[in-house]
């Protein structure tokens, strides 16, 4: 196109909305092309001055770099590079503009090697990134290289099920390998948020220490999950909300709370608003009865059974996530179930991802009022859905927060005392049922490592609500102090099953569940120094048992204080509430 030499952008170029074509030849000023040739220049003459010490007295033959002659010489040597198998091969830079060959390339790298850093004989510095300003590390890129980006991945799925991961993984691996700009590849924020619990899992690795970069991953993460749903199809709406629970997770090992608060907050909130609480429901959602309306923001149909199983548990691993951080935090949920607001769960309870794998959902099962059912007691779910382990943890964790929730409740003054125990007898009863219903501990195979991991938490978390249940009673009745002793005893002994102190990786909402365990022993030591509660003799070694318990609580807190801040922060108020005893 002619130019018309309007400045700092000509007329054909603003038009054509491409204004970093825009260059000029009235000799004014040099053009970007001009420019990066320039530099090429000077790289490749740096690159052999290093690679050829020899000849650095050699004259230097200076030249006008904006003369015409200049610009169309293409003879200058390309930098040599190392190949992953170690061999030097010398390029060379195209003339003109004609496109390179891809042939060329393939003869030079090997791109089925493993990956390897350039050696362009560049100092490095205490972390061994190049010190040269024209050297780019992979840390520096839109993303790692794939090999790095398949690293970082083996080590976040080693642990991904104690961090809230309920994708299927082998598709989500495969469509990390498309390219940038396919509609089916995962969303930045989610890759960077894998990449970020990759490289904070890798400091151990003999393949090398990636978690300095985790600094990186973290603020990509973040800036780019605030525009996340910008124009996003259905199944990036819900790797928003995956995203945005590995974020919290990873907020609650660090300390920041708030922010970790923020991310669970905001994942709950969009599974409800893209209505996952209403999957396969059986009551079909009244019409209007106002004037207003109403914009639908839900989701289009699952494009198969792994993608609607991916929906399934998304809700229930955010519904496990708010219930629990809930009880944590003393705030309120986020995820109701009410039908005042609309909010009733009607999705099944989740199912193992091999499960979906099969198509084994009935295409015309509905389901309503799930977890109402189930803590009223009432099971007309699916055959095989207490083998799930989301399923469990799920339930471990309603229980969890409505034993907390009803024993706060609690006032002498009440004013419906019969319903209050009413409500306390069924969750009591409805607690003691799922902790029968729970896979025995001894019996699953060690080298099993999610399945075991994942079902001591929901052990846990089952006789944490036995003791929150029975806390406010505790120091009054005999029977409530009783199941409180025996609910801590079973944490203990469950730790010591597992050898949960060997886990490389928990889910961080222990620390409040062995924090709770604690306070039981705790005040059952303060307790025997002041007076029995009956009149019956103290055994001698009751005592020495108590502390024992409480000893080896404490010793597994501390094996993962120093790895997550949350734990530690228990850890310290129980050596504090200890002092003295």
């Amino acid at each position: 196109m002619k130019c018309d030499g309007v400045r700092p952008v000509c007329g054909p170029c603003s038009r054509a909305n491409r204004p970093d074509d825009c260059e000029y030849t009235d000799g004014q000023g040099r053009t970007r092309t001009q420019i990066l040739e320039e530099n090429i220049a000077h790289l490749e003459a740096r690159i052999q001055e290093l690679e050829n010490p020899d000849s650095a007295q050699a004259p230097i033959m200076l030249h006008n770099p904006h003369s015409p002659s200049y610009q169309s010489r293409h003879g200058s040597p390309a930098p040599r590079v190392m190949t992953p198998h170690g061999r030097l091969h010398a390029g060379s830079r195209s003339s003109g503009t004609s496109s390179p060959n891809v042939g060329e390339f393939q003869g030079i790298f090997n791109f089925g090697a493993p990956w390897q850093p350039l050696d362009l004989g560049l100092p490095l510095d205490p972390r061994g990134h190049a010190t040269s300003s024209t050297t780019e590390g992979w840390w520096d890129a839109e993303e790692p290289p794939m090999t790095i980006a398949q690293q970082l991945m083996d080590h976040f799925f080693q642990h991904a099920s104690q961090l809230g991961w309920f994708m299927h993984v082998t598709r989500f691996r495969h469509s990390v390998m498309l390219t940038q700009g396919n509609v089916n590849r995962p969303i930045p924020a989610l890759l960077n948020a894998v990449y970020l619990w990759g490289a904070s899992f890798s400091r151990h690795s003999p393949e090398g220490d990636l978690s300095m970069h985790e600094v990186t991953f973290l603020s990509r993460a973040l800036s780019q999950i605030g525009h996340a749903l910008s124009g996003a199809p259905t199944h990036q709406t819900v790797q928003a909300i995956q995203a945005r629970l590995l974020l919290a997770t990873y907020h609650y090992c660090t300390g920041k709370f708030i922010e970790g608060r923020h991310q669970s907050d905001s994942a709950a909130a969009l599974a409800m608003a893209c209505g996952l609480h209403k999957i396969r429901s059986a009551q079909l959602a009244p019409p209007s009865s106002t004037y207003v309306d109403v914009v639908p923001i839900t989701l289009m149909d699952s494009r198969d059974q792994i993608e609607e199983g991916e929906r399934i548990n998304a809700l229930w691993t955010a519904f496990s996530m708010d219930r629990c951080w809930a009880v944590a935090f003393g705030a309120p949920t986020i995820i109701s179930d009410s039908d005042a607001f609309g909010t009733q769960i009607d999705t099944p309870w989740p199912l193992d991802m091999e499960t979906y794998e099969r198509g084994q959902i009935y295409p015309n099962l509905r389901t309503s009022c799930t977890l109402r059912n189930f803590l009223g007691g009432i099971n007309t779910g699916w055959p095989w859905e207490n083998q799930s382990m989301l399923a469990q943890v799920s339930k471990a964790s309603a229980l969890f927060e409505r034993a907390t929730h009803l024993a706060e409740c609690w006032r002498p003054e009440i004013p419906n005392m019969n319903a209050f125990y009413n409500n306390f007898i069924s969750i009591d009863q409805r607690i003691e049922e799922f902790k029968g219903q729970l896979y025995l501990l001894e019996n699953i195979d060690h080298s099993d490592s999610d399945v075991l991991r994942t079902t001591h938490t929901s052990h846990c978390l089952a006789h944490a609500a036995t003791i929150q249940l029975h806390s406010v009673f505790a120091q009054q009745n005999a029977a409530s102090r009783n199941k409180c002793l025996a609910a801590g005893t079973a944490i203990v002994r469950a730790n010591a099953i597992v050898r949960a102190y060997e886990f490389p990786v928990i889910n961080p909402i222990l620390g409040t569940v062995w924090a709770a365990a604690c306070q039981v022993f705790i005040r059952e030591l303060v307790s025997l120094r002041s007076f029995p509660l009956e009149p019956t003799p103290i055994p001698a070694d009751q005592e020495t048992e108590l502390r024992s318990s409480l000893d080896q609580l404490q010793a597994v807190m501390a094996v993962f204080a120093p790895v997550c801040a949350l734990i530690n922060y228990q850890h310290g108020k129980v050596q504090q509430e200890r002092v003295g005893l």
